[in-house]
């Protein structure tokens, strides 16, 4: 299976115009599965030598505060990856399921149960949930509902919300104060983080210069930022290189820079930043430190932060979550947010896991239960 739309004249982009809620009505079933099928790990380590589908029995009853819910859609997320190597912020129980992010169907609900019911929507609210299987049994307390009016988005951009994109907005809202005609740079720009920023960037007259790294489809990944909404968009030796400055001659300097490689790479944004610009760092994909001359700090009075979702949701209500979703959510259901993905069948999670992990991968691969 591919994608489900396009995106102007190229292939791939998802669209929200498939129905979620027309999809559940015909598909909440009265009698209901007795087991589960998930991608288990039993100890950490390469995830196509740990995981392993395995069935998992299914309670008859469940308890007053237990929901059986049946998952409709889960990204492969590098974050999952890392988790599954056992070298993420947040430590696995095991075994474990894979899969920290998707979106699910209520199937039923315990008897003490009053804010869940049947037919609802509901994402993973902490991470470590283990999304890749087709069933799951949670505690309410456990889940999030996703909003009611907004359950005739895609199945895949119900399961994708939740981080990537929420990781887009807190990135541009929470560490300047950006106002239209104000310029950005990020590296990883092809990344959905990087894709998201670009977007949510337009929609407020913010400009993007767009960092990522030489390859194969280099022109391909070029025209895609731009249609998103990049300004410029130049490989990590351009950005080193003389030619930057005058690319960048034009334009205010930039007051945020996002950083999810680390390395020369990010070294370079921070050597591109204004006086008092801002670095935030949320990701190492390079696995290289970040390495900042002493004068950028003395000279520019340069700032470096460093943001982790997790612990903004840790920090922050239910409320909190539904209030960042709906902001977002408005976006995608309009057309001016879309995310490049892939679905996959979870019937083929082996092959689906290995796509996740090819480089210079721009499209997100999502599993479809």
């Amino acid at each position: 299976q591919g994608s489900c739309s396009s995106y102007k004249a190229l292939p791939g982009i998802m669209l929200p115009v498939r129905s979620v809620s027309r999809f559940i009505t015909y598909n909440v079933r009265r009698s209901y599965a007795t087991e589960a099928k998930a991608a288990v790990y039993r100890q950490y380590g390469k995830p196509e030598s740990v995981l392993k589908i395995e069935s998992q029995p299914l309670p008859d009853k469940l308890a007053a505060d237990q929901v059986l819910v049946r998952v409709l859609a889960a990204p492969i997320n590098p974050a999952d990856i890392n988790m599954v190597e056992g070298v993420y912020g947040i430590a696995s129980t095991l075994p474990a399921v894979g899969g920290n992010e998707g979106v699910a169907v209520v199937e039923t609900v315990g008897s003490s149960v009053k804010d869940l019911k049947a037919g609802d929507l509901v994402l993973p609210l902490k991470p470590g949930f283990g999304t890749w299987r087709t069933h799951a049994v949670s505690k309410n307390t456990d889940l999030l509902k996703f909003p009611e009016e907004y359950k005739d988005i895609a199945p895949e951009y119900a399961a994708t919300v939740s981080v990537n994109p929420c990781t887009a907005l807190r990135l541009l809202e929470d560490f300047v104060k950006l106002q239209p005609g104000d310029v950005i740079i990020q590296n990883g720009a092809n990344s959905t983080v990087g894709q998201a920023v670009i977007q949510l960037a337009k929609t407020r007259g913010v400009k993007t210069i767009s960092v990522i790294r030489s390859r194969p489809n280099y022109e391909e990944a070029v025209a895609l930022l731009k249609q998103m909404g990049s300004t410029a968009v130049v490989t990590d030796e351009y950005a080193a290189s003389p030619d930057m400055k005058d690319l960048m001659s034009d334009l205010p300097k930039p007051k945020l820079a996002l950083n999810c490689v680390g390395g020369s790479s990010a070294t370079e944004l921070v050597r591109l930043l204004g006086p008092g610009g801002v670095m935030v760092t949320y990701g190492g994909m390079s696995k290289k430190p970040v390495t900042v001359p002493t004068s950028l700090f003395i000279f520019k009075d340069v700032t470096l932060r460093g943001f982790w979702l997790s612990r903004w949701i840790e920090a922050h209500s239910k409320a909190d979550r539904v209030a960042m979703m709906s902001t977002l959510l408005p976006l995608i259901k309009s057309g001016e947010l879309k995310l490049w993905m892939e679905r996959k069948p979870f019937a083929k999670f082996e092959a689906a896991l290995a796509q996740a992990q090819e480089s210079y991968r721009d499209r997100k691969i999502v599993l479809t239960m």
